[in-house]
This record gives structure tokens, C-alpha cells and sequence, in this order.
């Protein structure tokens, strides 16, 4: 019977440890979430990130399909200008104008984060971003694909 009950403290002496360990990774984590300034940093990152991710769908489509990147210091504006553009006999435009300003704050706000340290951003002035990010992200997939639709039928057309 000793042994079973020594075998038995320490087994549970073993658990009884990682409940322990378990309690300090939920107040680690606590004290990640109740930082404002991580929280607003990761913000930041994914929003940042959907931005840079959208950019490189407009290079691809400058550089295959109107065969001009812009090239001038202010070139990410005018990338996003010219996907709201037709060209005709080209292409039509890959989004449509309240997109491309609703992107337009995405763009200005990766500028901002490029250019001041994270603890200096403030998660008021850009929380509406937040919030409207699964409006930009359906919008930029559906419209995206509309224009990828489009150009499937002119190049059928072209054959």
C-alpha cells in the first residue's frame, strides 16, 4: 500500500506541476492581451500584411497585363489608381472606385506603420480599419475574380 501511495503522490505531485505551469502560461497570455500596445502592434502587422498582399496581386497584374509599373517615388498611389482604371482595348478596371478608397486608407496606414515605431501608433485612429477589414478582403476577392473572369472571356475572344 506505501508504494502505491508513493507512486501514486508522485504522479499526481507531476500533474499538480503542470496545472502550475498551465496558470502561469494563462497569466503570461493575460498580460500579452491586457498590453494594449501588443495588441495594436499585431493589428498593425495583419494590416499591413493584407495591404502588402493586395499590392503584389496590382504589381502582377502591371507588370503581365499593362506590361508598366510605375516608377516614381510615389508609385504605390499610382498602383493602386491605375487598378481603378480602365484601359481600354487592355483590360477593365480591377476595382471599382469605393474600393480603391477604402484601400487607399490601407495603403496610407502601411505608409504610417512603415514609419514610426509601433509603440508610437495609437489603436483609435486606425480601429476602423479593423473593423472594415472583412469588408475590404470580400470586395478585393470578388473583385479581383470578376476582373480575372473578364479577362478569361476577352482572351477567348482574342482565340
Amino acid at each position: 500500500m506505501k508504494l502505491k501511495l508513493a507512486v501514486l503522490r508522485d504522479e499526481i505531485d507531476d500533474e499538480l506541476k503542470h496545472i502550475y505551469h498551465l496558470k502561469n502560461q494563462i497569466r503570461e497570455v493575460n498580460e500579452i492581451i491586457n498590453n494594449s500596445n501588443i495588441v495594436t502592434r499585431i493589428y498593425a502587422s495583419i494590416l499591413s500584411d493584407f495591404y502588402m498582399a493586395s499590392e503584389r496581386i496590382f504589381k502582377l497584374i502591371a507588370k503581365e497585363v499593362d506590361e508598366e509599373l510605375p516608377e516614381t517615388d510615389d508609385w504605390h498611389k499610382k498602383l493602386l489608381r491605375q487598378m481603378s482604371v480602365e484601359i481600354p482595348e487592355i483590360r477593365p478596371a480591377v476595382i471599382d472606385k469605393k474600393l480603391y478608397l477604402l484601400l487607399e486608407e490601407y495603403l496610407k496606414f502601411r505608409h504610417l506603420v512603415r514609419n514610426i515605431y509601433g509603440f508610437q501608433l495609437d489603436y483609435k485612429r486606425f480601429s476602423h480599419l479593423v473593423l472594415d477589414i472583412d469588408t475590404a478582403i470580400s470586395e478585393m476577392v470578388k473583385q479581383v475574380n470578376s476582373f480575372l473572369n473578364k479577362m478569361e472571356e476577352i482572351a477567348r475572344k482574342l482565340t
